[in-house]
């Protein structure tokens, strides 16, 4: 998105990329190319990040051009749905956007972006804390000892806090290391989490809720879950998928489902966020399991 606002050239992308980084940079690359005047459609299936930062994009560098938003008929249900990508897009534009006490992580991230942008990237992509959720629920559930790669203690994602609350909840240590993080189940504290209830507010990292709710619930947990109002804006209402152990399109519900054990029926949603999650699960269970 800075690339395209500074009108820098667009980083170079690869088929293995997460489906959501493939629809924002094909549709920056239209707009690239689009003539004054002319309509244009940009159909973003059901990536909601590509609208929110698109939706902004238009009203601040192509305003009053025929340009329309269009997706898959879960994206448009999500149109308008409350969002701090649209924040987080208006810090990138250079609009004031005042700060708050209880700003979100991934605003004040965007503004670290945002000051400190280079027109060309030299230091390797921060790998998605988010994603890794998903590794931290296999190991709370099965045990065991997985590197991470790529992931930093420092980092400025929100949902770095993923580590501490399956330290403190679920007996996952994480030890980071120049390569990334080491995660591994502490022996001694299973008999410490177990039927010892959880309570979370997911108000800052919503994103966290699958892996934690269905590690709690293969690990008999109790979880008292708060802050949950934006799930139902996601690519499924979350809140209901998971009581239904139910995927609906949903790549985040695939793979915490995935993990727990349970019935998919569709993983190729999965490509959404993380291209290689499927290969590595099934290696993983294959050696493992």
């Amino acid at each position: 998105m800075l690339q395209a606002i500074h009108g820098d050239p667009l980083m170079r992308v690869s088929l293995d990329m997460p489906d959501d980084v493939l629809i924002l940079h094909d549709a920056l690359k239209q707009l690239r190319a689009h003539k004054s005047g002319t309509p244009l459609t940009l159909h973003l299936k059901n990536c909601g990040t590509a609208l929110r930062f698109l939706e902004v994009h238009l009203s601040q560098c192509y305003p009053g051009e025929p340009i329309t938003l269009t997706g898959d008929a879960r994206l448009m249900e999500r149109q308008g749905a409350p969002t701090t990508q649209t924040a987080s897009a208006l810090i990138l534009h250079g609009v004031d956007v005042p700060v708050t006490p209880d700003e979100s992580p991934y605003i004040t991230m965007s503004r670290h972006m945002a000051q400190s942008y280079q027109p060309r990237m030299t230091d390797p992509i921060e790998r998605d804390w988010s994603s890794a959720a998903f590794w931290y629920e296999y190991i709370a559930i099965y045990g065991g000892e997985l590197l991470l790669e790529g992931l930093t203690d420092s980092s400025l994602q929100g949902d770095r806090v993923v580590a501490d609350i399956y330290a403190k909840h679920f007996g996952v240590q994480t030890t980071f290391t120049p390569g990334g993080a080491i995660i591994s189940k502490i022996k001694s504290q299973k008999s410490k989490i177990k039927n010892n209830p959880v309570s979370l507010d997911f108000e800052r990292n919503p994103d966290l809720y699958p892996a934690i709710a269905l590690t709690c619930e293969c690990l008999d947990i109790t979880l008292h879950a708060t802050g949950t109002e934006r799930l139902a804006y996601k690519e499924s209402n979350r809140l209901e998928a998971v009581a239904a152990h139910e995927t609906r399109h949903d790549h985040r519900m695939a793979m915490a489902l995935l993990v727990a054990g349970f019935p998919v029926d569709d993983s190729a949603c999965i490509a959404k966020s993380y291209p290689t999650f499927l290969d590595q699960w099934l290696h993983l269970r294959q050696n493992t399991l």
